[in-house]
């Protein structure tokens, strides 16, 4: 688009092809600018510089749908489920939704658009987040928890109870929200979710885990068990007392982001990894270390726990 990149460049790095008064563009201009690459399309009249677009998450390109949407609306818009999921901040198992979900009428559900999924739904708890209007923690975390299988879902609700989710909200929050609505469908689904649920778990492949652990039969085992030697304190991810054995999920964060590496190189980590298990092994009869691939073949993982000699004590939900 030449010079007039800068000026077409909006709030969030929405473009808006309705905005002429400001940057003096036609519809034309920005097709044309999206062929030649420059913009990529979001939905009708609404566009991003193909630059800026290559830098957002996936979570941050789904909440640039929803701003897009929420422009070209008559009305201010509540948005609900994933879509308002991914504005508190909340993790999910896969990719964003194509299509952002939003509130409709109650009895008719409104009329949904390409790119736009309405639900009937009548929050009772509405809250801004960065200039959008979204259903509350538990209203949200109950619409994705209805919608998910048992394992994601469980790891959906540890996040809102989560002890260090700035946005927590408590088992009774979600009971309420699931009483007042008492919907017809998946009612005994949700309502084992949340007898299942914890705060303890401090992350989403953790939850997730423990809730397939679950599924196929083995015993529940404890968390953020406390493990002392010489050298400190040692938390771990899941301790079986019976046995006096240590699981430690084993996700990638650890290795790749800088937010959890502290500055260390991968290497660097993985030593201190293995001193720690060194420890570990010490005072308890083993440690098994589970990755993604395993909890997302719950016949690898099942076939990994009873090589670890851990046990099924029911048959497999």
């Amino acid at each position: 688009m030449g010079d007039s990149t800068n000026r077409a460049f909006g709030a969030y790095g929405l473009i808006l092809s309705s905005d002429r008064s400001r940057t003096g563009l036609g519809e034309l201009d920005y097709i044309r600018a999206a062929r030649r690459g420059e913009l990529v399309r979001i939905r009708r009249g609404a566009f991003c510089e193909a630059s800026h677009w290559t830098t957002l998450t996936p979570r941050e390109r789904h909440v640039l749908r929803m701003r897009a949407v929420d422009a070209a609306s008559a009305q201010q818009l509540v948005f609900r489920g994933f879509s308002a999921g991914a504005l508190w901040g909340m993790p999910i198992l896969d990719d964003w939704p194509p299509d952002v979900e939003v509130c409709g009428d109650q009895a008719t559900g409104g009329r949904s658009a390409p790119g736009v999924r309405r639900r009937p739904l009548t929050p009772t708890q509405i809250e801004e987040r960065d200039g959008l209007l979204v259903t509350s923690v538990a209203s949200t975390t109950l619409d994705v928890v209805l919608e998910s299988d048992f394992a994601p879902a469980v790891a959906t609700l540890d996040w809102a109870l989560w002890r260090k989710n700035a946005f927590r909200v408590s088992a009774a929050d979600i009971r309420r929200e699931l009483d007042a609505r008492n919907p017809r469908y998946r009612l005994r689904h949700a309502e084992s979710t949340v007898e299942f649920a914890t705060d303890l778990s401090d992350s989403f492949g953790e939850s997730m885990t423990r809730a397939v652990i679950h599924e196929l039969g083995y015993p529940v085992p404890e968390l953020q068990v406390r493990f002392t030697d010489r050298e400190g304190n040692m938390y771990v991810d899941y301790f079986w007392p019976s046995e006096r054995k240590v699981g430690e999920f084993d996700g990638a964060a650890k290795y790749m982001r800088p937010g959890y590496s502290n500055g260390l190189a991968p290497g660097q980590i993985v030593w201190r990894e293995k001193k720690r298990e060194d420890r570990l092994r010490k005072q308890c009869n083993g440690v098994i270390r589970i990755i993604w691939s395993e909890t997302r073949n719950p016949r690898l993982l099942d076939y990994q726990l009873r090589e670890f000699g851990l046990r099924p004590t029911r048959s497999s939900r």
